[in-house]
């Protein structure tokens, strides 16, 4: 036969009787603020986690997690050719701290079509590209680079340039002596960065090679993808460590730290705002639970005539505290869940791209931090429950079964 926890079935008791009407707003109002505190909580952090998401795609799509090349004095666009082969590759490889090199060479250069003339960088990039990741800023997939007298841009530049698809065009290469290139533009690509869709153009490495006079086995430098971004730290710290002392390794968060920098801002402003929203959430619930100890005044004092502890009566409140609580972390998923699956799928809310990189509020199902929301909320409020039930040690019996 199952025993009956004494302080389980009076805390019971009392949420299935009706009780004062003053009493059943405020618990109301309770559950109320803690729902709609935990739903902006949960749709912010997966707010957070979709601009993370696509902010990084779209600076993957087109660079590195990070870059290695020769030290240069001179621009930072006109490198010093590496051979392709290099034995570090391998061994960063063998160690499984990259999941992916593919090799690049830069080389400024004038566009000129028919109207327009534009300063751009030719970005070169070879059959080892990460066409996975590029194909994400296209709406026809490619599957190889393009060929030597083939030019790719974003649609912003095109525009500038007054140019459409298979628009002719012409390279003019400031160097000793000047040298041009017939081009044709076959692909037009959006990144939404931008400083990419300004000022890069990509083309065959080979354009680039012939341009620079470098034979077929020399590169710009290599761009490295390690197997998780999240342990990126960790990761950069050992290739670091590997990679010969005469190369450069830059870090795509120092490459892009303005985005880098803006995504920790917002980081930063979610973590505040659920510190705030738990703690506003656990003073709602602790006035809602003091409310209903003055309200019990007389049964608190009934219970400790025949003998209770304050132990016991305050595991009664406390219960009712918590299932409070629970009820409002309920509705509060489901409404905020609600809210981010009709964006993630119908793009309710719009963005200005120029100013925000996309054109539509971004949401990843980040299961693990809605979890920690969860239990982040939960705890502070528990906690601070525990504040109104020490009450219950100050009431008097006797003032409280003649007075009530």
């Amino acid at each position: 036969m199952n025993r009956i926890n004494p302080s389980s079935f009076i805390s019971a008791r009392l949420r299935f009787r009706k009780g004062n009407a003053f009493s059943g707003i405020v618990i109301a109002i309770a559950k109320g603020s803690i729902s709609l505190g935990v739903a902006i909580l949960v749709v912010s952090v997966l707010i957070y986690a979709g601009f993370i998401e696509a902010i990084q795609n779209k600076i993957f799509s087109v660079s590195g997690h990070l870059s290695v090349r020769q030290f240069s004095a001179g621009s930072l666009y006109e490198e010093q050719p590496l051979e392709k082969s290099q034995a570090f590759l391998d061994v960063l490889k063998s160690k499984h701290l990259i999941s992916n090199a593919q090799t690049f060479a830069f080389k400024p250069a004038l566009i000129k079509s028919e109207s327009e003339v534009e300063g751009v960088i030719l970005k070169g990039i070879d059959a080892d590209f990460n066409f996975k990741l590029f194909n994400q800023n296209l709406t026809k997939p490619l599957s190889k680079a393009p060929d030597e007298n083939e030019i790719w841009m974003s649609r912003q530049l095109a525009k500038k340039l007054g140019l459409f698809q298979n628009s002719q065009l012409f390279l003019f290469f400031l160097q000793n002596p000047p040298r041009y290139r017939k081009m044709k533009l076959t692909t037009i690509f959006q990144s939404g960065l931008e400083d990419v869709d300004q000022n890069l153009v990509i083309v065959n490495q080979t354009l680039v090679q012939e341009m620079n006079e470098w034979t077929s086995t020399q590169t710009g430098g290599f761009e490295l993808f390690v197997p998780d971004f999240k342990r990126f730290d960790m990761y950069l710290q050992e290739i670091e460590s590997l990679v010969p002392f005469n190369l450069a390794v830059e870090p795509i968060t120092t490459t892009h730290s303005q985005l880098f920098e803006w995504l920790e801002i917002i980081g930063r402003n979610v973590l505040v705002m659920f510190i705030l929203i738990a703690l506003v959430s656990g003073f709602n619930i602790a006035a809602t639970l003091l409310i209903m100890v003055m309200e019990r005044r007389r049964m608190v004092g009934i219970l400790k005539a025949l003998g209770a502890n304050n132990s016991f009566i305050r595991q009664i409140f406390y219960r009712n505290g918590i299932r409070i609580i629970i009820q409002g972390l309920i509705l509060g998923n489901i409404f905020g869940l609600s809210l981010a699956w009709l964006q993630d799928q119908f793009a309710i809310i719009p963005l200005d791209e120029a100013n925000y990189y996309l054109n539509s509020v971004p949401i990843a199902w980040d299961w693990s931090s809605v979890i920690g929301i969860n239990i982040g909320v939960l705890f502070i409020t528990s906690i601070v429950l525990l504040i109104p039930v020490r009450l219950v040690n100050k009431i008097n019996v006797r003032e409280a079964i003649l007075t009530s």
